[in-house]
């Protein structure tokens, strides 16, 4: 491989954290440089993720990949598990600008500080080891047609040994089911060409409900099992957050495997009170966001332990997916040798995007 070139500090981000979610739609990624050569790995050392052969274990989880353009440009910088953004079965605005600020935090969080507050910070951070953010998007979509053909195209541009995941959810709407509402999402991903699903149980950033499924397993059974149904042999994921239960987490786990889930994905992120002084940083009504990037690094691995654990103990044969605070290359292999079967980046993906092919350069035999 060409040797990989510096971004950060040198270079923004790919997402612009001072445009609006439709600036970014519209006009990014942000990215101008010149994508060193890959040199594949020979398909023997490919690795089965859900029955694909995929060229490596890393990805990108549901969040940043806004659209074709951003899953594309993902799958051409080496993440060969790319996953577009969660889709509705209609349009739903963004949360307004802005939507993802930087956050001080001093170390690594604890669980016991979960429900304290934490100051916004102003400046970018110094390195990519100290990076830490908060966002707050509440989970927008496009129109049906949209989706159809922009999630096809999507799938259509991902290269050979690499595997396009389509996240889903429901939309509570008075008057309709939300469960079928979740299914006609996971319909709308198998219309467009996906080869998996995953259903979004766990997005912290959402007033209405459909963000804190994963703490519900008697939820999780019926969901999985309405979308199987609905999907047939197409596998289906399911992402959750943090759990502070770990009962809960067993619960959740056999139940999801109960109804035909093929795998997990974990954790999102850390939902905190950031403060701006004495108010909100993201404005009022989002007392809460979603806090991501390396402070969460310590309770995504705890939870990916767990996972593993309880993935084996109880015989569920689950894929497990680790996702939170791998923000330099070396952080993919804390999560694959901790239990991951595959480990994502978000945030690390759009300051450093350059992350994965690190991770390759590393590793080239």
């Amino acid at each position: 491989m060409d040797t990989v070139p510096k971004w950060f500090p040198d270079r923004k981000p790919i997402y612009d954290i001072h445009k609006t979610y439709d600036e970014n739609f519209a006009e990014g990624p942000f990215f101008d440089a010149e994508i060193p050569k890959r040199e594949m790995p020979p398909k023997e050392d490919w690795i089965d993720f859900l029955g694909i052969n995929v060229a490596s274990p890393l990805g990108v989880p549901a969040g940043p990949l806004l659209n074709s353009k951003w899953t594309t440009l993902a799958s051409k910088l080496g993440f060969d598990i790319v996953t577009y953004k969660t889709i509705r079965t209609g349009e739903h605005p963004s949360q307004p600008a802005p939507n993802m600020v930087y956050v001080d935090t001093i170390g690594p969080i604890e669980e016991r500080q979960i429900n304290e507050e934490i100051p916004q910070k102003m400046n970018q951070p110094e390195n990519m080891a100290m990076l830490a953010v908060t966002n707050s998007f509440g989970m927008p979509s496009q129109s049906e047609q949209y989706v159809l053909e922009d999630l096809s195209r999507a799938i259509g541009e991902i290269q050979e040994g690499q595997l396009l995941v389509a996240s889903v959810v429901g939309t509570p709407r008075d008057g309709e089911d939300f469960v079928a509402d979740f299914a006609r999402a996971a319909a709308l991903a198998k219309e467009s060409g996906a080869k998996a699903i995953e259903a979004n149980f766990s997005c912290p950033n959402v007033a209405t409900g459909e963000g804190s499924i994963y703490t519900n397993p008697k939820t999780v059974h019926e969901l999985c099992s309405r979308i199987v149904r609905e999907i047939g042999d197409i596998p289906l994921l399911i992402k959750v957050g943090y759990f502070k239960d770990q009962e809960e987490m067993r619960e959740t786990f056999v139940e999801a495997a109960k109804a035909g889930a093929r795998g997990v994905s974990g954790i999102n992120t850390i939902g905190m009170k950031v403060m701006d002084g004495d108010k909100p940083a993201l404005g009022e009504g989002r007392e809460t966001s979603g806090v991501c990037g390396e402070p969460i690094q310590k309770l995504a691995l705890a939870y990916v332990h767990a996972a593993r654990e309880i993935n084996d103990t109880q015989k569920l044969g689950l894929e497990l997916v680790g996702v939170g605070g791998i923000t330099l290359p070396e952080h993919f292999d804390l999560f694959l040798e901790s239990g991951a079967d595959v480990a994502m980046s978000a945030t690390g993906m759009m300051w450093d995007p350059f992350l994965a092919l690190r991770w390759h350069e590393l590793h080239q035999k």
